[in-house]
């Protein structure tokens, strides 16, 4: 038992460390503590015709019966990341069945609002057309997690693509979404949006849409992105008529919102299951919105 928790303590300094130098650090850091033991990969996915319209997708071996096709969309401000780093996040999910796509899509200088979304909702119609018998469930982190809740939220991001929101998304999943709630002022993000996130750039603003079911996630100790943008967008929703679940996560900061999901450096968090859970209990077929 000794041994057992000092391997764990070791483990968990080391994926702290890897987060802290992902955005240097080769790749295969971290996809080298991660075994590729619960999926298939087929990597660099064109979605679209852009260099970054690219996506890994990641099939369960032991897929669960009638479950939804996931898509994740990475972090980093808009500015940086990829989708190359979360092999970790992958395993997590296809080890209990779910297939999943994990997108690149555009970035800071290269393009601006609204160009990330619309890249995030070519990435989800894609998913949706190579999956015509499922449900679409679309997660998100931070920056990822805003492309994601605009890409359903504001309509004209999947009419563009086609795809009809309430008859193929199931539910998204926001893990630490700037949503609104604080006015963006600090360089460069009043270039990336005009609007500030006070305006129709803001999920804030498209809360009286007719929406598939929500679940709203911060960490207490998130000091990134404050807990509030989860509470006023579940709150506005909610009184809107629409389904939103929310929870504020004790002792998880902006980092370990996207670290739990991993089955090796959970934290002991019940994220990861309570995302299943949700994810679970979404309806199979019909219309999702409300």
């Amino acid at each position: 038992m000794k041994h057992r928790k000092k391997l764990a303590l070791t483990l968990g300094g080391a994926m702290g460390l890897i987060f802290a130098v992902a955005a240097c650090a080769p790749v295969t850091l971290l996809n080298t503590i991660t075994p590729s033991s619960s999926f298939s990969k087929a990597k660099d996915v064109s979605y679209g015709p852009l260099e970054r319209q690219k996506l890994d997708l990641y099939k369960a071996d032991t897929p669960k019966p009638d479950a939804p096709m996931l898509v994740f969309v990475h972090g980093g401000s808009w500015q940086e990341g990829s989708k190359d780093i979360y092999k970790f996040l992958a395993d997590g999910f296809t080890k209990d069945g779910y297939d999943i796509a994990v997108p690149n899509y555009r970035l800071y200088p290269q393009t601006k609002y609204p160009g990330m979304i619309e890249d995030t909702a070519k990435a989800i119609a894609y998913a949706a057309v190579q999956n015509p018998d499922r449900p679409i469930v679309v997660i998100g982190h931070s920056a990822g997690a805003y492309n994601a809740l605009m890409a359903i939220m504001d309509p004209r991001f999947m009419a563009a693509e086609n795809l009809a929101t309430c008859e193929r998304v199931a539910g998204v999943i926001s893990l630490a979404a700037p949503t609104g709630a604080y006015e963006l002022k600090d360089p460069p993000y009043p270039t990336i949006f005009p609007g500030r996130f006070q305006g129709e750039d803001a999920p804030l603003a498209h809360a009286d849409q007719p929406l598939p079911a929500m679940f709203l996630i911060n960490g207490a100790d998130d000091t990134t992105v404050g807990r509030k943008n989860a509470e006023m967008l579940a709150e506005k929703i909610e009184a809107s008529g629409g389904n939103a679940k929310l929870k504020i996560y004790d002792g998880m900061n902006h980092t370990e919102a996207v670290q739990f999901l991993s089955r090796h450096f959970d934290g002991d968090s019940s994220l990861k299951s309570d995302i299943a859970s949700f994810i679970d209990n979404l309806p199979k077929t019909g219309n999702f919105c409300r």
